[in-house]
């Protein structure tokens, strides 16, 4: 275990510096608009935490191939030549994006709370008084935050691949090594798109559904329609996604330790 905290350890502080500098301009960011909400409309505050609840959906992807590329390119024979099995040098580069996430949720949902508790215009929300738009706001976000931190590993998982498969192909391919990569890229959108379609997807699959309600809020879209049912989901596919972003980073670590040459 300590092995992988000297990974961790070293990643940390690779990312330190730029970490702390985007919590601060989130910060006074959100605090600005925050700020323009109270001035003016509350949804100066609740549409840009949306809007970065789709980027962090891609985050960890961003980074595991930012931080594989620098790895190919500055030090590949430190990396490659590690003692340490390749699972624990992904893994300590998967965590460190995860908690950059953790942080920037934390983040935004303060600020996001403090927005609506502090809104004067009352009149914006209709029959909703702050108390259960408040409510409403974490209900939501606590979904969206689960789901964006799941979806998030699962194409860091691909992106991992990606990565490794086109470091792979560099002796053979050369610099075409890219086609590798969308090679994979191919298969992760068309070839799983079309597996969920499948007959024999959905009789693996759809098994234990699971109903995300939510309590019935009056008005909550100005109209008279009340919300109930959120979604549903499947034991079966939580389970399916599950053991297929296992199975992508086993292949990215196997294929470090055994088929990635210097």
């Amino acid at each position: 275990m300590s092995d992988w905290l000297n990974l961790f350890h070293k990643e940390y502080r690779m990312t330190r510096n730029s970490a702390f500098i985007s919590l601060a301009i989130l910060l006074i960011g959100g605090l600005w608009l925050v700020y323009l909400s109270y001035l003016n409309n509350i949804a100066v505050v609740i549409i840009p935490a949306a809007f970065l609840l789709m980027f962090l959906l891609f985050y960890p992807a961003l980074y595991i191939l930012r931080s594989l590329a620098w790895e190919w390119r500055v030090s590949p024979h430190l990396w490659l030549h590690c003692p340490q099995p390749a699972w624990k040098l992904l893994s300590a580069k998967l965590v460190i994006p995860f908690l950059h996430m953790i942080a920037v949720m934390a983040v935004t949902a303060t600020l996001l709370s403090l927005g609506i508790s502090i809104n004067p215009h009352p009149e914006q929300m209709s029959s909703i008084n702050t108390s259960q738009l408040l409510l409403f706001i974490i209900e939501i976000g606590f979904y969206a935050a689960v789901f964006t931190v799941a979806a998030s590993i699962y194409i860091g998982a691909w992106a991992t691949l990606i990565s490794v498969a086109s470091a792979m192909s560099g002796n053979i391919l050369g610099r075409f090594r890219w086609l590798t990569g969308i090679a994979v890229f191919f298969v992760a959108t068309v070839v799983v798109g079309r597996l969920q379609q499948t007959w024999i997807y959905e009789q693996l699959t759809c098994w234990g559904p699971i109903n995300i309600g939510m309590p019935e809020y009056p008005l909550i879209l100005r109209t008279n329609i009340t919300m109930g049912l959120v979604g549903q989901c499947y034991i079966g596919q939580l389970l399916f996604y599950l053991l297929l972003t296992a199975a992508l980073f086993a292949l990215s670590a196997w294929l470090i330790d055994h088929k990635v040459e210097v």
